[in-house]
Parts: C-alpha cells; sequence; structure tokens
C-alpha cells in the first residue's frame, strides 16, 4: 500500500517550478493522480463553441482531520463538495435552495449532520429537490487511512489548506472566471492565510478573473446546499448506509456530478469481489481495465491538447457510469454527446467522437468494450467476447475482401503486382502473409 505524504508532494512541485512548469503545490505526480469523471471543461478560448461565462462554487466539507480513524467521531473520509452554479442561474438556484431550507429547516441551516443516517427517507426527498435545481457538483474523497500520521497531515491547518486546494486547483484550472465562496475555517486570520495560500500558487494566469473568499454558511444558503451534498457523498463512503438506500444516492447524483477526484489515488472497487470464481474472474476484468484507464489519467498530464480534452471527458464518463453507478449498460454515443456539451465541448459528430475519442483511448491501452448500443468500460469476460465478436465480424470480412482483390491482380499480372506492396501496406501484406497457408510456414 502507497502512501503520499506532504513533503513528497511539496518538493516535487518545486523541482517542476525550477523546471520552468507554472504548477502548485496542489498539483499532484501524474504516477500518483487519480480522477473519477474529472474535469475536461475547455479553458478561456480552447475547444470549439466554448464562451467563457462567469462560475459560482459554492464549498463546504464533510469529516473532520484528525488521522487516527479509530477515535471515536473520527471520519474515514474527508469530503470536499462545490455547488457549480451558472451566473445565470444564481438567481434561480438561491430561490429554490431558500424554499427548501424554509420547507425542511424552517428558521435553520440547511446542515445535513441534522438528519440522521436511519432518516433516509427525508434526506432522499430533500435531495430530490436539490437535483432539480440547474446546478453542478465537483468533489474531492480523501481516504484519510492511507494519509502518513507524521507526514504533515496531522497538523489541522495544513490538511485543511492541503486538502481543500485539491478541489481548488482544478476549479480553477478549468474556470477562468470563477468566484468562490467557501465556508469559514477558523479564526480570520487563518482565513487570510487560506487565501494567500491559494493566490501565492494560481498567480495572475491560473487565478486569471477568479476571485475567493470564505463566508458564514448561516449567511449563505448556496453554502449550506453544498454541506448537504457533501454529507451525502459522505454517507456513501463511509459505508454507514444501506446499499439500497446508497444505490438511491447515487442515482440521483449522477445527474449533477461532472467529476470525483478520489485520493490519495488508488484503485478502489466501489463493490467487493465475490467469492465464487466465475464473478471473481469478470471482477478481475473489471479491475484491470479500470487499471488502463488510471494509467492513461496519470500519462495525459497537466497540458493537453483539445483531442486529449475530449478523450479524458470521454472516459471519466464512461467510468463513472462503470464504476461508481454500476451501470452495466452500454452507453449511447448520443449520451455521451449530450455529456460532451455540458462539459463545455461544441457541436460534436459522432465520427469525431469514434475516431478522435474512442478510438485513440484504445490506440493508448486504454480497453473500451463496444456493441450495437454503445461503448462501456468492461466488467465482465462476456463484454471482452461480445467486443471481440463485433470486431471480428467486421475484420475478417473486410480482410477476406482485400485478399481476393489482391488474388486477382497477382494472378492476372503472374506476380508482378501486388497491390498491397505497390501501396506500400507492407503492415497487411505482413498479416494477409501470416493467413496464407503457404507463406505463413516459410
Amino acid at each position: 500500500m502507497q502512501y503520499a505524504s506532504c513533503s513528497q508532494i511539496s518538493c516535487k512541485a518545486r523541482q517542476l517550478r525550477l523546471a520552468g512548469m507554472a504548477i502548485s503545490l496542489f498539483y499532484l505526480p501524474l504516477s500518483e493522480l487519480r480522477y473519477s469523471l474529472v474535469l475536461a471543461m475547455p479553458r478561456r478560448s480552447e475547444g470549439k463553441g466554448f464562451k467563457m461565462e462567469k462560475i459560482y462554487a459554492f464549498v463546504d466539507e464533510s469529516g473532520n482531520h484528525d488521522l487516527d480513524t479509530s477515535k471515536l467521531g473520527s471520519s474515514n473520509f474527508f469530503v470536499v463538495c462545490s455547488v457549480i452554479v451558472a451566473e445565470k442561474e444564481l438567481e434561480e438556484c438561491y430561490a429554490g435552495a431558500e424554499a427548501i431550507r424554509v420547507q425542511h429547516f424552517q428558521k435553520g441551516e440547511i446542515k445535513s449532520s441534522n438528519i440522521k443516517i436511519k432518516d433516509s427517507i427525508r434526506r432522499l426527498r430533500i435531495l430530490d429537490q436539490f437535483c432539480q435545481l440547474p446546478l453542478k457538483l465537483y468533489i474531492t474523497v480523501v481516504d484519510k487511512s492511507r494519509l502518513y500520521q507524521d507526514g504533515g497531515f496531522q497538523h489541522k491547518k495544513s490538511f485543511i489548506k492541503y486538502m481543500n486546494g485539491l478541489l481548488y486547483q482544478r476549479l480553477f484550472l478549468n474556470f477562468a472566471h470563477l468566484q468562490v465562496l467557501a465556508d469559514e475555517h477558523g479564526s480570520a486570520e487563518f482565513q487570510e492565510s487560506l487565501k494567500s495560500y491559494l493566490m501565492s500558487r494560481y498567480a495572475n494566469d491560473l487565478f486569471g478573473q477568479s476571485v475567493f473568499e470564505t463566508k458564514c454558511s448561516k449567511d449563505d444558503v448556496m453554502i449550506q446546499v453544498a454541506d448537504f451534498f457533501a454529507g451525502t457523498i459522505a454517507q456513501i463512503y463511509e459505508g454507514k448506509a444501506t446499499a439500497d438506500i446508497v444505490a438511491k444516492y447515487k442515482n440521483m447524483l449522477s445527474s449533477l456530478s461532472l467529476g470525483i477526484l478520489e485520493w490519495p489515488p488508488q484503485y478502489q472497487s466501489l463493490l467487493p469481489p465475490s467469492l465464487s470464481a466465475v464473478d471473481y474472474a469478470d471482477y478481475e476484468v473489471h479491475r484491470h481495465a479500470l487499471n488502463q484507464a488510471d494509467n492513461f489519467i496519470a500519462k495525459v498530464g497537466h497540458a493537453m491538447d483539445e483531442d486529449e480534452r475530449l478523450q479524458l471527458c470521454i472516459l471519466n464518463f464512461l467510468r463513472f457510469k462503470s464504476e461508481f453507478l454500476g451501470n452495466k449498460d452500454y452507453i449511447s454515443t448520443s449520451e455521451i454527446e449530450v455529456h460532451l456539451r455540458a462539459n463545455g465541448f461544441g457541436d460534436l459528430t459522432e465520427q469525431k467522437i469514434r475516431s478522435s475519442g474512442v478510438a485513440k483511448l484504445r490506440d493508448r491501452d486504454v480497453i473500451i468494450a463496444s456493441g450495437a448500443k454503445g461503448y462501456k468500460i468492461p466488467q465482465t469476460r462476456a463484454d471482452i467476447t461480445d467486443f471481440l465478436s463485433r470486431a471480428s465480424s467486421q475484420i475478417v470480412p473486410l480482410l477476406d475482401r482485400i485478399k481476393k482483390a489482391r488474388d486477382v491482380y497477382m494472378l492476372a499480372s503472374r506476380g508482378e503486382y501486388d497491390i498491397l506492396k505497390t501501396a506500400d501496406l507492407s503492415d497487411l501484406q505482413r498479416l494477409l502473409d501470416s493467413l496464407d497457408p503457404i507463406k505463413s510456414s516459410k
């Protein structure tokens, strides 16, 4: 099991700065970074059809900083949730959130902690109402059990700064015109130091027109909404809610989520493997496919071109459906297209999605199964078999047609005109020769 220490990450960041790279201490080494549906929105003028608009992010947390998770009252996970709203929909969100607050909390704040785990029906009812508002979520989930207790994170201020920074770095990177309103932490002195900490690492280029402020949650109902979502997500990860309730939470959240960053990075299935041999083999198929997705995400890095942003957004969407929701169905190209548009990509043809997205992902060793109904991260051996059968039904007849055309001209020219050799298609020539019972024996 690998652990991430604060000093290791800081050292790496300093090395990158010396190399002239604009990177902050929040940006993790690529080999350690794991995304689950990470934001892939084009920034500023990047990406055809993207229009820059002011975005608001309301941020709150669930959990505590104590790394000793065996202590009574200590959480196993630390969740930082941002509620993202476009400026044009801000008034509608505030009005809707306030109406929900009055209906369910009367004169008090919206507090996730005031809704006990056993009162899941009430939480589902409130969650359903929040899901009707024009907002999106981006979330960071930290597994505290995998952090060094003597690596710097045992100090509350360092912990809060760094773990919040995992989220803020990605928000500031993806939204050029961003207003962040976060729940207050500690004294006014600490709040100012938090702002300075961010400014020093995102000065000029990354901050751009962005603004960061802290505010008491009782004075802003949208920060209270972030608290509610953070607490709900914490219940999913803490494993305290029943499986059927967790499934309902996930189903509702899926339409709002722009991404979940789980840190430190490590593949961790949300469902444990079955003990039966057959089901365990399927589990391994799914696990290896997700590992290949992790490898691509780690390699693609920070400076992505437009096609790589497209690939990352497609992959994260497929992965989110597969792992977080446990969706076993194929995802249609039209559904992927809707998701891409929601993430800032302009009009994309199905051909563009296939050729610049899915095909390029496969070229980089990402395993994506496909069928007549769309694409998916393979979860079973049957998914792999279906993919190979579909590929075989297309490839084998095409190779046979090429072979027949080649044979016609080889015979007519008495071997002088090899259409593949003339066209300098040596790879295809070797492939067909390998299928020839005489040439393959040489």
